[in-house]
């Protein structure tokens, strides 16, 4: 009777510990695919491709380090491709909410920013009176001022999820340039465009980020 009871237990005991592998295995699938936040492939590379980071550093000082994103038309795509998994847009949705956010792509040249300064009051970007001065340059030798900075105040985990160099020390700022350069009365990016850089400047130094166009 005694081995019986002793077979039975160690019966149980088996089927206990093989629930608790399958479980935890389970688990760990779980968690290892939910290592990538993204809902979508393409999202994270077409991220990094149109994202920048530059700083500006006075000895060993850190005065400014600034992360920007250039909202092209490819990045608007798998940008709308990502908030569509994300929210189980239906395909009317999707599609309408890809149309809205690519079509955005012909208000100007757009860019979302996010930066890091040591001092309260050099954090000014979208003050008509800023210590810093924004330009889009083309080439080398043609330049435009933006015709909107403007300071987003709610930092929210959606944002957060599409652009992970945002964080609570950090500002964030929607920069927008026009497609029109009044001087020359025609785009600033053409087709003979190879290259172009989002440059933030004062008098404690210059930062450039530098895109390079297909």
């Amino acid at each position: 009777m005694g081995a019986l009871n002793n077979n039975r237990n160690f019966f149980i005991f088996f089927v206990v510990a093989l629930l608790l592998f399958t479980a935890n295995c389970s688990t760990l699938k779980k968690f290892a695919k939910s290592s990538d936040p993204y809902h979508t492939e393409d999202y994270r590379k077409v991220y990094d491709k149109w994202s920048r980071e530059a700083r500006i550093h006075r000895g060993l000082e850190v005065e400014l380090i600034v992360s920007a994103t250039l909202k092209s038309r490819e990045f608007r795509r798998a940008y709308s491709e990502e908030y569509a998994q994300a929210y189980k847009l239906n395909s009317q949705e999707r599609s309408q909410y890809i149309e809205n956010h690519v079509g955005a792509t012909k208000l100007g040249y757009e860019f979302l920013m996010s930066t890091f300064v040591p001092q309260k009051e050099w954090d000014d970007f979208e003050k008509a009176q800023s210590m810093w001065k924004l330009y889009l340059v083309a080439n080398e030798d043609q330049r435009m001022a933006p015709f909107e900075i403007r300071r987003i105040k709610r930092k929210d985990a959606v944002r957060s999820h599409f652009f992970p160099y945002i964080t609570p020390w950090k500002s964030i700022y929607i920069v927008r340039f026009p497609y029109c350069v009044r001087k020359i009365g025609k785009g600033l990016i053409g087709n003979d465009t190879r290259q172009i850089k989002l440059v933030i400047t004062s008098i404690v130094g210059t930062a450039e980020m530098v895109w390079n166009l297909e």
